[in-house]
């Protein structure tokens, strides 16, 4: 299974895709991995993949989003029509946004293989959120629009501050400080457009659960202040 930063698409009236394959994923159904959990599956395929590494760490995560990602449409067709367009025209922005944040971090951090474990869980956490969503969990975490502002502005301070290390480190991770700041511009732009998207959600405990989707992944940057942070 080859791991990259996928953004996958979704278009409105037309039949998903399928991006589980039970003849890659030991003859496991979308529905019977995803009623595992996460953790039952990332053990299954230690057992099967192991020991962790890099590929296999990767190869769970992704697979799981896979998974959750083909649920989630067959329980979206289940819903309201108007919270089934809301979703549906949110979901490909937050994994491209997620997907941009990853991709900052590995800049600002100057990049590491861990990172590809992380990326790897970005289609997952943005599945994890829709699935809340579908459900409209009274449960889920919440943050406010203003905690997602700051943690950008947080952000931006620090890749102006870290535009020396991050121009000395270009010969490995292929990205200069001129690069990284057009990423962070995508990202806030990304959030800016998905503002009108969040606003149509009635709930505001919807929309606080998206926010927080915001704020995390805007939070995977810090990763360089450390090693990231395990699920």
């Amino acid at each position: 299974m080859v791991i990259s930063f996928i953004t996958a698409m979704w278009v409105l009236g037309q039949e998903p895709e399928r991006m589980f394959d039970p003849a890659e994923n030991y003859g496991k159904t979308a529905g019977q991995v995803v009623a595992m959990g996460y953790e039952a599956w990332y053990d299954l395929v230690m057992e099967h993949d192991g020991p962790e590494t890099t590929l296999s760490m990767s190869g769970a995560n992704y697979s799981y989003g896979c998974a959750l990602n083909d649920v989630n449409d067959d329980r979206l067709k289940l819903i309201p029509k108007e919270r089934q367009k809301m979703i549906l025209e949110l979901r490909p922005k937050m994994l491209e946004f997620r997907n941009n944040c990853v991709e900052l971090g590995i800049v600002m951090s100057g990049g590491g293989s861990l990172w590809t474990i992380v990326g790897s869980a970005n289609l997952m956490q943005t599945e994890e959120t829709v699935a809340e969503l579908i459900k409209a969990n009274p449960k889920a975490e919440t943050k406010s629009q203003a905690k997602v502002w700051e943690i950008l502005g947080t952000t931006e301070k620090h890749l102006v501050e870290m535009k020396d290390e991050i121009e000395a480190a270009k010969q490995y991770t292929r990205t200069g400080y001129a690069e990284a700041d057009a990423n962070f511009k995508k990202m806030r732009f990304g959030w800016t457009e998905a503002l009108p998207m969040i606003s149509k959600f009635q709930s505001a405990r919807d929309r606080g659960r998206i926010m927080h989707f915001y704020y995390d992944s805007v939070d995977t940057i810090t990763f360089m202040e450390g090693e990231p942070k395990s699920r």
